[in-house]
């Protein structure tokens, strides 16, 4: 490639690039206020001000650029322009929600699996005393295997119905507002 031939394909990059980034670049916009204070500012002020100057960046032309932060916001406009940092404050905060509600469904499903398999284990431990085997306790201090008699017996069958009913029962829901202590 001849050196005119690589000038002259810089020349046509770089004014590419230039006019490409040219509807990005936004306007600064610099008053007098009502107390007599030099304003600058990226947004358009709002009400009479004094010798408004709208400096760098062009204007939003029609098409997608037009809902741009640079346009002014019409005085009975409710709705206000965000700023980049703003919309980037906006999204952050978003994406930190759908974090959070992500690891709260994990733990409640981690909950749910939990339960599930509590249930199971006690519904089997029920069946076990209801078919009449023999029932056994590991003493704590010798860790002795003991056998229950009839009067323990019944006592460990009304635990067991209650453990069994207490883990396959739905949890109750928390009322609307209130916070659960953590659990360890």
């Amino acid at each position: 490639m001849s050196p005119i031939k690589a000038v002259s394909a810089a020349t046509f990059s770089l004014a590419l690039l230039l006019g490409a980034s040219g509807p990005v670049l936004s306007q600064i916009y610099s008053w007098t206020d009502e107390q007599g204070r030099r304003q600058i500012s990226d947004r358009p002020p709002e009400g009479n001000v004094k010798d408004l100057k709208v400096k760098g960046g062009r204007a939003p032309g029609p098409g997608p650029s037009s809902t741009s932060t640079s346009a002014p916001v019409a005085k009975g406009d409710e709705r206000k322009a965000q700023t980049l940092n703003e919309k980037a404050l906006d999204f952050n905060k978003r994406q930190l929600e759908r974090e959070e509600n992500r690891v709260k469904q994990e733990k409640a499903e981690a909950e749910a699996r939990e339960r599930a398999q509590r249930c199971e284990q006690a519904q089997g431990y029920l069946r076990n005393l209801q078919a009449g085997g023999r029932a056994t306790r590991i003493d704590p201090k010798t860790g002795e295997r003991l056998f229950l008699d009839d009067k323990e017996r019944e006592r460990e069958l009304v635990e067991a119905r209650r453990s069994a009913d207490s883990w396959c029962k739905p949890p109750a829901a928390p009322p609307p507002g209130a916070t659960q202590a953590p659990t360890k």
